[in-house]
Order: structure tokens, then C-alpha cells, then sequence
């Protein structure tokens, strides 16, 4: 009861809408980015609801236990660059193949958060060239997006316009954000095109899960579980961690990682990509109006009244005054971000619960849509991954990593992602190495 009380108590207005912010955004671009994928297999639409399933609700409920015992908005979803990676590699192996590399990465996840050993990877291997292979990866994906300008130049010109026009209008993003938009004209066009089959598949009932049963292959595991767990904790996690740091939050690392570890076995037997520590849903959960710093003696006034106001006033003068009331609203800002998460979450678990009705609608769609939406979703990602990889120390070696994942060299049965990081790592530690030593 204590933590139902103290939710109320810590909660407001802003906390509820950055909370359903975040969620808009984690069911448009991030999915739209996984069923993107998820064409590329052959899984019913019943499957493809068990990955949204897993991925919203299932990680929700741990997201939710975090959030209470920390107080802070630890949000668990699903990797980006993780399903991106397994869309690479989806046509080389059986999807339950696919599933016993989620379950081999939990278990070393876990193990790494039980140990020390995840300090000592996070010194050895430089960021960029994990970015690099992303890079590739992401790049091959937001190609489909152009593609689908030729093949379906209506829809998919006007989504992109739309998003275009929106992005360019700062006061426009304030009332719609710009993925939204393009989703809500490229759905209008659907409606509009006399295809009435788009209604056909719809399903409001909530989903009954599938489960998957695991299939254990080396050389899936070689190719995929190191990337995959690469891909959690200096990518996705890597953001989360840097994000609640400066917004004031104290990290824990293991039983992070430990959680994502947890999540991801858990979630392999609904398909769903390995657990993580959200980015960007994180940062809108965070985030606060910069106008909360214009304080005025006021708003002292409603908190503690005006007498004592006054006598704090004059034994500590007006601007220490005002500097300790933005102080005492920053860590109350602080304090309740938590509550974001948690609604977040609850919302997710809804969405999670009725995904056949969305998998269903995107299933009956044009494939351009799909192609755009994913594509565009995923255009600030990949200009930032692109930063992240070459504006570092390590940008030759993250140069062979972008070019030898994008080849799609295969070694020994193993994909290019693993032989991407592999012919990076080398190149930072023999060639760039030497270069920072002259």
C-alpha cells in the first residue's frame, strides 16, 4: 500500500504525459522497425504478435518491479539494433535456431552482471567499432525506405513529405511528432486506396501467446550471441546508463544487466530480440521543461507560506533563496521521474496484450509502408550511429567494421556481423594503437 501511496504522492501532470509521450514513440518507429524485420520471416501474424507481446508486456512488468525498488525509471524493452542484427542473419538459420541464441545471450548476460568481467570488456573494446557494425546493419534497412519511393511513390512520397515538413516546423513537433504524422497520412492513403482487405485480419481480442521452443546451433551462436550481447550493453544500455546519469539518477550496472539478462531469457520463448535498457524512451522520460528552472518567490510562497518565506528571505538574501527552492524542485523532478516509467509501462502492457489487432492491420498494408515508416524511423538513429563510429578515436577500425558487415563475408559458416567486430577490433588494437603512440 506504501508504494501505491508514495506513486500518488510522487506523481504530476508532466510525469503522466512524458510517460505517454514515450509510449507513442516505442509503438510507431522501434516497432515499425521490428515488423520490418519480421517480414522477412515466414511467421504467422499470431507469431509476430508473441514478439510484441514479449517485447512490451513482458518487459513492462520487469520495468515496473525495477521502477519501485529503485524509485528510478528503469524502462526494459527490446534492442533496435539487436532485431536489426537478426533481420541480417533471419535467412541463414530456423528461426528456433534464432530463439537459442536469445537464450545462450540471457544466459551470458546474466552471468556477466553476476561477475566483474563486464568492467574489464567495457575498457577493452572501443565504442566505435560496435557502431560500425551497426551502422551497416542499419544502413542496408533504411535503403528499403528509398526503395519503397519507386514502388510506391504515393504513400510513400507523402509519408516522407510529411515528416519532412514536420521536423522542419519546431512548433508543429510540439503538437505532433514527426513519425507520428507520417504514420497517420500513410494510414489515411490506405484507407482511401479501395482496399478494403486492410479490415480483414483486424483482431481486438487480446493475444494467446506462442511459444517457441529453442534450437541450439553453434554457428548461430558464434555469429550472433556476442554481437547480440554486444549490442545490449555498450549500445542500448550504454544510452540508458549515460541518460539517468545526467538526469541525476545513481546507476547500478550488474543488476541491470542482470534484469536484461533475466528478460531475455524469459522473452526467448515468445521470439522476441534480447532485453535491454531503453535510449531514447528513457530520455523523454527524463526530460523536463526548461522552464521549471524561471522560479519566483511565489512558488516558494504555495510551498511553505508566506511568513516563513519571508524570515528564509532575509537571513539568506533572495538569490540563495531562489537557488535553493530550483534545487529542492529539481530533486522533486528527480524523485518522481520514476512515475513516467511506470505508466509507460502499464501502457505498454496493454499494448502488448492486444498486439494481433496492430500486427493484423500492418500485415494487410502495402509493403512501401511498412518500408517507409521503418525507414525513416530509423534516419536519427543511423545519423547518429554514423557519429558515434567515425568521430571517435577509433574511426579506421570502425571504417573495416561498417565495411566488412556490409559485405556480407561469410567465414567459416559465421555472418559478417561477427567478422565485422572481429576485423575492427584488430585494427584498433594493432594499426590505430600504434598511430596514438606517434
Amino acid at each position: 500500500m506504501n508504494l501505491v501511496k508514495n506513486f500518488y504522492k510522487d506523481i504530476t501532470k508532466e510525469n503522466i504525459t512524458n510517460g505517454f509521450v514515450a509510449f507513442l514513440f516505442a509503438v510507431t518507429g522501434p516497432v515499425a522497425i521490428m515488423l520490418l524485420v519480421g517480414t522477412k520471416t515466414n511467421l504467422t501474424n499470431q507469431e509476430l504478435s508473441s514478439w510484441l507481446f514479449g517485447a512490451f508486456a513482458i518487459n513492462s512488468v520487469i520495468s515496473i518491479f525495477f521502477s519501485f525498488w529503485y524509485k528510478q525509471p528503469l524502462v526494459f524493452m527490446w534492442s533496435i539494433p539487436g532485431i536489426i542484427l537478426i533481420g541480417s542473419s533471419i535467412e541463414n538459420y530456423s528461426f528456433n535456431e534464432i530463439v537459442g541464441t536469445y537464450i545462450v545471450t540471457g544466459i551470458f548476460l546474466t552471468f556477466l552482471g553476476l561477475t566483474n568481467i563486464l568492467t574489464w570488456i567495457n575498457k577493452k573494446i572501443p565504442i566505435e567499432i560496435v557502431m560500425g557494425m551497426v551502422a551497416a546493419i542499419f544502413l542496408q534497412f533504411s535503403l528499403n525506405w528509398l526503395y519503397s519511393l519507386k514502388e510506391t511513390p504515393i504513400l510513400s512520397g507523402s509519408m516522407t513529405i510529411t515528416y519532412f515538413i514536420i521536423y522542419a516546423i519546431p512548433s508543429l513537433q510540439r503538437i505532433i511528432p514527426p513519425l507520428l504524422g507520417s504514420l497517420v497520412v500513410g494510414i489515411i492513403i490506405i484507407f482511401n486506396s479501395n482496399q478494403p482487405e486492410v479490415f480483414n485480419n483486424l483482431n481486438f481480442s487480446p493475444i494467446i501467446p506462442t511459444i517457441f521452443f529453442p534450437e541450439f546451433n553453434l554457428k548461430a551462436n558464434i555469429e550472433l550471441v556476442i554481437p547480440l550481447a554486444i549490442t545490449v550493453l555498450f549500445i542500448q544500455n550504454g544510452q540508458g546508463l549515460a541518460i539517468l546519469k545526467s538526469a541525476g539518477h545513481k546507476t547500478y550496472i550488474k543488476p541491470y544487466t542482470v534484469a536484461c539478462g533475466i528478460g531475455s531469457i524469459i522473452n526467448s520463448f515468445f521470439g522476441t530480440v534480447s532485453s535491454c535498457l531503453t535510449g531514447p524512451v528513457t530520455g523523454i522520460i527524463v526530460s523536463d521543461d526548461d522552464n521549471k528552472n524561471d522560479v519566483k518567490v511565489a512558488d516558494a510562497n504555495k510551498l511553505i507560506g508566506k511568513e516563513r518565506v519571508q524570515l528564509l528571505i532575509e537571513k539568506h538574501g533572495k538569490e540563495n533563496f531562489i537557488e535553493g527552492i530550483k534545487e529542492f524542485k529539481k530533486k522533486s523532478a528527480i524523485n518522481g521521474h520514476y512515475t513516467s516509467g511506470i505508466i509507460f509501462a502499464f501502457l505498454c502492457i496493454t499494448f502488448g496484450t492486444f498486439s494481433p489487432f496492430f500486427t493484423g492491420f500492418i500485415s494487410s498494408c502495402p509493403p512501401g509502408f511498412i518500408a517507409s515508416l521503418g525507414g525513416i524511423a530509423l534516419l536519427i538513429v543511423l545519423k547518429n550511429t554514423f557519429i558515434s563510429a567515425f568521430s571517435g578515436s577509433f574511426s579506421f577500425g570502425a571504417l573495416v567494421s561498417f565495411l566488412i558487415t556490409m559485405s556480407d563475408l561469410t567465414i567459416l559458416n559465421v555472418g559478417s556481423p561477427f567478422w565485422g567486430l572481429v576485423g575492427g577490433f584488430l585494427i584498433c588494437k594493432i594499426y590505430e594503437k600504434k598511430e596514438q603512440k606517434l
